[in-house]
């Protein structure tokens, strides 16, 4: 993967999920599982969010960009460095548009909730898969088509909607909180009903979730 692809798919600024955490906050030490090239966790860093922020990352290249913007990066899977890692000091876990990628969300949800501490608090985006360009197609045309990235990425292993999100969630022992969601501001104006449309409109799911 050359720089500007890393640029374009690992360095992308997150102000949909800063916004989403900022008002549950702050928070100390942060791990950021999948941290890409650590753009997420600068922003938490930049606004206070968060005290201290580590990650772990899969890929090389974007690894080492998150060297220069992070405490700690663990390189390797989420299953290669869970042994390395200090579960215990850590307030907050992160997945960001992680969980679709993984073959076995369950087995790593459950995983985080055996080894974080309780009162260790987990933030979880993942694609809507019920969005209008995904369900529409799918209901009357039947096409379910994949793409280079979005919410159809091809690399996607698993799709979820809030309701299986949260039901997942759940089954692996986490206490689920917040909801929230990311959709396109044209959506959210007084005189568009947001609430109705946002199931079908929304690109993300957003939850924080705690080890009680």
């Amino acid at each position: 993967m050359n720089s500007s692809e890393i640029a374009d798919y690992f360095a992308a600024e997150r102000p949909e999920l800063l916004a989403f955490l900022r008002p549950h906050g702050p928070f100390g030490t942060t791990l950021d599982i999948g941290c890409a090239a650590g753009m997420l966790g600068a922003g938490l860093l930049r606004e206070g969010i968060v005290g201290a922020c580590d990650g772990v990352e899969l890929n090389f290249e974007a690894a080492r960009h998150a060297e220069s913007r992070l405490r700690r990066v663990w390189m390797g899977s989420l299953e290669s460095a869970a042994a390395e890692i200090p579960w215990q000091h850590y307030d907050l876990l992160i997945l960001a548009d992680v969980l679709e990628h993984l073959a076995d969300p369950w087995s790593a949800l459950r995983l985080l909730h055996a080894r974080s501490a309780p009162g260790c608090r987990l933030l979880l985006s993942v694609p809507n898969v019920r969005h209008y360009k995904v369900s529409l197609p799918l209901l009357f045309r039947g096409e379910f088509r994949y793409e280079d990235d979005g919410i159809m990425d091809r690399t996607h292993l698993h799709f979820f909607t809030r309701g299986s999100l949260v039901e997942t969630v759940r089954a692996c022992g986490w206490t689920v909180g917040t909801l929230g969601s990311h959709m396109k501001g044209r959506y959210r104006r007084w005189y568009m009903p947001t609430r109705l449309l946002e199931p079908f409109v929304a690109v993300q799911t957003m939850l924080l979730a705690e080890k009680l």
